[in-house]
């Protein structure tokens, strides 16, 4: 297995990930969203350099991916952030080294980015259904919890 930097010509696997990613969505109505619109011009943008997205490939197979976007601080807008939007291993996949990968490339890429100055902060999400990943033996500090209604 490898991991790897995503292109353009991954974009029909990202599709079928983001679309098998989009079944476990804690928000019932989010789990027949199809129209991948926003999902490609966000990507179109991390292609063209506002972030990064990862794949992790088996047997040329992508069987995992990891997304990452640069976005401006709503209340400081000159305060950038790079926010990971989706981290997915297929089913048959997780217990192997891919999300393990995937999260250290997104580290690395983060503390990178911090050092160059090109963001302030970095941040990673987990879904009340996602397995429970300890976020904080990577450095990362809880921060905030959402809720719905």
């Amino acid at each position: 297995m490898k991991i790897r930097t995503a292109s353009k010509f991954d974009l029909p696997e990202l599709d079928r990930m983001i679309l098998d990613y989009r079944l476990y969505s804690p928000i019932p109505s989010l789990r027949d969203a199809e129209d991948l619109g926003a999902f490609h011009t966000i990507c179109a943008e991390i292609f063209a350099g506002r972030g990064q997205i990862w794949v992790a490939e088996k047997d040329s197979q992508l069987i995992g991916m990891l997304i990452a976007y640069i976005v401006p601080n709503l209340w400081a807008p000159n305060l950038l952030s790079l926010n990971e939007l989706a981290y997915w291993v297929d089913p048959e996949h997780r217990g192997s080294s891919a999300g393990y990968r995937l999260l250290k490339e997104y580290k690395t890429y983060g503390d990178q980015c911090k050092a160059q100055g090109r963001i302030d902060y970095y941040t990673i999400s987990k879904m009340v259904n996602s397995p429970d990943l300890r976020y904080d033996k990577w450095g990362f500090e809880k921060v905030e919890e959402m809720w719905r209604s």
